[in-house]
């Protein structure tokens, strides 16, 4: 039979364990984003953010299957019909204005359906 530890041991051990977990700051959190794709265009069209933030973002298609890829940041995830959500998730780890491109051919406006990401230096400058 193992005996309980006593409160001031808990406490202890309470303590030791936050003192090792790194605390969570702003920059920690994921951006999230819903995106619907549809001939010929993403809404929304444009996504900011700073770099060195987590983004996720919830893909769906509101008629066919579409494609979203952004290659500086090797990003490229299929998005079916059907409406039904597809995420995916990446760093932003550069500055920069980047095009959102659709990566699956949906009809004969697909090259034009475009998107841009924003990513603003760390320290806003």
């Amino acid at each position: 039979m193992n005996p309980r530890p006593t409160p001031p041991i808990i406490a202890v051990l309470a303590v030791l364990a936050l003192a090792v977990l790194p605390l969570a700051t702003p920059a920690d959190s994921v951006k999230e984003f819903e995106i619907t794709a549809s001939r010929f265009e993403f809404q929304p069209e444009k996504i900011e953010v700073q770099e060195g933030d987590r983004v996720k973002l919830t893909l769906r298609s509101a008629d066919t299957k579409h494609g979203l890829a952004i290659a500086e940041l090797n990003v490229k995830v299929k998005i079916p019909k059907g409406g039904a959500p597809v995420t995916t998730e990446f760093v932003a780890s550069q500055p920069g204005t980047f095009v959102i491109k659709c990566s699956e051919y949906c009809g004969p406006g697909h090259k034009k359906m475009l998107g841009t990401l924003v990513v603003a230096p760390k320290g806003g400058q």
